[in-house]
């Protein structure tokens, strides 16, 4: 058997999220069907992470197993774009070793959430930002409450109520609002994350610099293990999952 990992970058707009889903159009659901075009095999796809509806994909990972190399790996990608709509694309096919997984291998995932953050939205930004007028972004308070997030903790407030991992231990490497002029640029980085984890954290660390919180007042919504003790969700269509990790390739990313 041949291991076949991919790197895929998606528009999210027009998608049900990543996991297949019966009768509706996922990323995951596309691949499948063009593996399937080319190979003729049903073969089954694993991805590093799920995305929601209308979340995109800069840096996606996913794999797959074939019997045969019915095309050389340096035309992987092109064979199967062939096949899938343009929102879709496979940057990337590499022929890994067998025990590679593309969920399990996974050291740290990494999230990109982007903010308009002006008085006048942009047209180009509307399906990949979150337009935020109410108020002048402070990229710096929000840095400060975002140093109570790193490390191991028990992240129930920062997820959807309809999450259905047991634990709710995650760790995270890096949280940073970056600003350039009018856009705000949030990294998150961790080992996994829960069902809207992302969402919420940017949302909430947006609300409570709007509300002037205390710096430490992250540190009181994860004790309290309460999702209600959080902000907002932040809207679906400023995420990108931006990049995956993997043992021995580590390497710092902006």
């Amino acid at each position: 058997m041949h291991n076949i990992k991919i790197t895929i970058q998606y528009d999210g707009t027009d998608f049900y999220g990543w996991q297949i889903q019966p009768n509706l159009r996922t990323v995951q659901g596309e691949i499948y069907k063009a593996v399937q075009k080319i190979y003729g095999e049903k073969i089954t796809i694993y991805g590093c992470g799920r995305t929601d509806a209308g979340v995109h994909a800069l840096g996606q990972v996913a794999n797959f197993r074939i019997p045969k190399m019915l095309v050389p790996i340096n035309k992987v990608h092109i064979a199967l774009n062939s096949y899938m709509d343009r929102d879709v694309r496979i940057i990337k096919a590499e022929e890994m070793p067998d025990d590679f997984n593309a969920r399990a291998s996974a050291t740290f995932r990494e999230y990109l959430y982007i903010v308009h953050n002006s008085s006048t939205s942009f047209p180009f930004y509307e399906r990949y930002a979150w337009f935020y007028r109410k108020n002048i972004i402070d990229e710096n308070l929000i840095n400060e409450y975002a140093k109570y997030l790193i490390g191991e903790h028990n992240f129930t407030s920062f997820c959807s109520t309809e999450d259905e991992n047991d634990s709710k231990f995650r760790y995270l490497e890096r949280v940073k609002a970056i600003r350039k002029v009018d856009t705000i640029y949030f990294i998150i980085r961790g080992n996994a994350f829960l069902h809207n984890m992302v969402r919420i954290i940017v949302g909430t660390l947006i609300e409570g610099q709007k509300k002037k919180m205390p710096i430490n007042f992250i540190e009181d919504i994860l004790k309290s293990e309460d999702r209600a003790r959080a902000f907002v969700t932040a809207p679906a269509h400023g995420l990108y999952f931006r990049h995956a990790f993997f043992k021995d390739d580590y390497n710092e990313i902006i």
